[in-house]
C-alpha cells in the first residue's frame, strides 16, 4: 500500500475577472488559505499567463470583455490539459453549464458565489483522494503515476480485505476497483464498500474476459459510476475523473454511457 500528496504551498490559483473587486477578494480569501495567487482582468491575459507558468486551478468569470470565460477555458485546455478550470457566472444557461463540464470544467459556479463552497472546490482540486484496488502491479503502477502527477492523493492495495478495511478508516472520494480480485471479484467487493461508505464514485476496471466484463456492468447496476478497460488509458482516465469532480460539486449528476466491451 502506499499513498501519496503534494503540499498545499505548492499549489498555484489564477483568478480570471474583469471585476476588480472580485478579484481582490477572492486572491486575499485564497492566499490566507496557503495558496500562490495570480490575477488577470480578461479571457486574453488568461490564456498568456498560462502559456508562460503552470497553474492547477483556474477561477474564471464566463462574461468578460473580448474573448468570454468558456473560450478562454477551451484554448488553455488544449494546451495544458492537467489544469483545472471552475468557471463561475452570475447567469445560470443549463445547456452552458452542461457543455462546459462535457469540455472538463471541474465546476460551473453560480454568482453571487458562496465563498465556503470556493475554499471546499479549490481544495477538492487538490486534495481528493482516491484508493485503487488492483493486483496488477503494471496496471496499478500506471494509475498511481498518473494520478499522482495530477496532484491526486492516492492509496494502492491488491487486497480486497485491506481495501475494506481503509474505507472503514478513511473516506475515499473515488474507489477503482478490479473486477477480477483474488479471494472476492470487484462486483462483491463494490457492494460490500457500498454498504461502508454509500457516497463514494466506483469505477470498475475490466479485463478481456467476458466474465468480468459482465460483472463490472453488474457493478454499474447496482450504482457504480463507469467501466474502465484494460489496457488503460490514463489520459482517458484523468479527463474523466475532472468530470466527475466538476459534476458533483455542480449538481450534475449524469453519469457517462458505458464503453463498448463487446
Amino acid at each position: 500500500m502506499h499513498t501519496d500528496k503534494t503540499a498545499a504551498g505548492e499549489r498555484r490559483v489564477l483568478i480570471v475577472d474583469d471585476e476588480e473587486n472580485m478579484r481582490k477578494t477572492l486572491a486575499e480569501i485564497l492566499r490566507d488559505e496557503g495558496y500562490q495567487v495570480t490575477t488577470a482582468a480578461t479571457g486574453e491575459e488568461a490564456v498568456r499567463l498560462c502559456q508562460r507558468r503552470a497553474f492547477e486551478v483556474v477561477l474564471m468569470d464566463v462574461r468578460m470583455p473580448g474573448i468570454d470565460g468558456v473560450e478562454a477555458f477551451r484554448q488553455i485546455r488544449r494546451h495544458h490539459e492537467g489544469v483545472r478550470v471552475i468557471l463561475m457566472s452570475a447567469y445560470s444557461i443549463e445547456s452552458l453549464k452542461e457543455a462546459a463540464l462535457d469540455d472538463g470544467a471541474i465546476a460551473f459556479l453560480p454568482k453571487p458565489l458562496d465563498l465556503d463552497r470556493v475554499i471546499d472546490l479549490v481544495a477538492e482540486a487538490r486534495d481528493t483522494t482516491i484508493l485503487v484496488v488492483e493486483h496488477e502491479e503494471e496496471t496499478a503502477a500506471a494509475l498511481q503515476k498518473g494520478l499522482r502527477e495530477r496532484g491526486y492523493r492516492v492509496t494502492i492495495t491488491k487486497d480486497p480485505l485491506d481495501a475494506l478495511e481503509l474505507v472503514e478508516q478513511i473516506q475515499f472520494d473515488l474507489i477503482f476497483l478490479e473486477t477480477s480480485l483474488p479471494a472476492m471479484n470487484g462486483l462483491e467487493l463494490y457492494l460490500a464498500i457500498r454498504r461502508i461508505t454509500p457516497g463514494a464514485v466506483a469505477i470498475m476496471i475490466a479485463g478481456m474476459e467476458r466474465e468480468f466484463e459482465t460483472l463490472a456492468k453488474e457493478a454499474v447496476q447496482c450504482n457504480a459510476y463507469t467501466i474502465v478497460k484494460k489496457p488503460l488509458n490514463i489520459d482517458t482516465i484523468l479527463d474523466m475523473l475532472d468530470r466527475i469532480v466538476g459534476r458533483r460539486f455542480s449538481g450534475d449528476h449524469r453519469k457517462p454511457p458505458l464503453p463498448n466491451t463487446s
